[in-house]
């Protein structure tokens, strides 16, 4: 994954400062308090979430209702945007965001390839943050495209277990290539409203043939 620092970028400036607007203003949620963090995990077509406080060093959990979080316009469609805006074609882009907002300083966010979900005292995982399979993968990297060489080990893993093979960017044709089919790549990912074109794999065997080296040996 490529330079995922985007802390300069004037989108993710202004998105910042409306965090901290909703946080730390005159009817903020955190009023008294040192951070906000929020942790966001995307998976394409839904997320999963959750966030504290932070007060002198002590960590208080955000509550569930509305009055006590940010915007879903504030966070998650900003934190969509910025996941479009931090692609670059075959390197694909971040799977976590974590946000951290302050009363009197520029905020920050951070972004990372792995999932960060969260464990209950029990050791269990949150409803609804258990770790994403193959299929959620899968989609994720037909929205977001990487060459075979910068898709992580252990997401090759997981879609291997299945028997299935993964999305590839093909730096050639600017596309993601899955399922014989071809699909066109913008800066910002996959073009979702094209037309893909069927491809035969007789035509270009050694596309199909590098996957299935790499996944299965053969």
């Amino acid at each position: 994954m490529g330079d995922m620092n985007l802390d300069a970028d004037p989108f993710v400036v202004a998105g910042l400062r409306k965090l901290s607007q909703e946080a730390f203003g005159p009817s903020g949620f955190a009023l008294g308090m040192d951070e906000v963090i929020h942790v966001l995990v995307h998976r394409r077509t839904s997320t999963f979430g959750y966030g504290y406080k932070v007060s002198a060093g002590q960590v208080i959990y955000k509550g569930r209702s509305p009055e006590d979080d940010f915007s879903h316009q504030a966070l998650n469609e900003w934190l969509s945007e910025c996941r479009n805006l931090a692609y670059v074609p075959g390197l694909g882009t971040w799977t976590t965001a974590e946000v951290h907002v302050f009363p009197d300083a520029p905020g920050r966010v951070d972004f990372f390839d792995e999932e960060h979900l969260k464990r209950d005292a029990d050791g269990d995982w949150d409803a609804g943050g258990h770790p994403a399979g193959a299929q959620t993968w899968i989609q994720q990297l037909l929205a977001y495209p990487r060459t075979l060489d910068n898709i992580p080990a252990w997401i090759l893993d997981i879609i291997r277990a299945e028997g299935l093979t993964p999305p590839v960017y093909n730096p050639q044709y600017k596309s993601v290539d899955w399922n014989n089919k071809r699909r066109p790549v913008t800066d910002n990912g996959t073009d979702v409203d094209a037309e893909p074109m069927v491809i035969d794999p007789t035509l270009e065997p050694g596309i199909f043939a590098k996957i299935s080296k790499k996944l299965f040996g053969a």
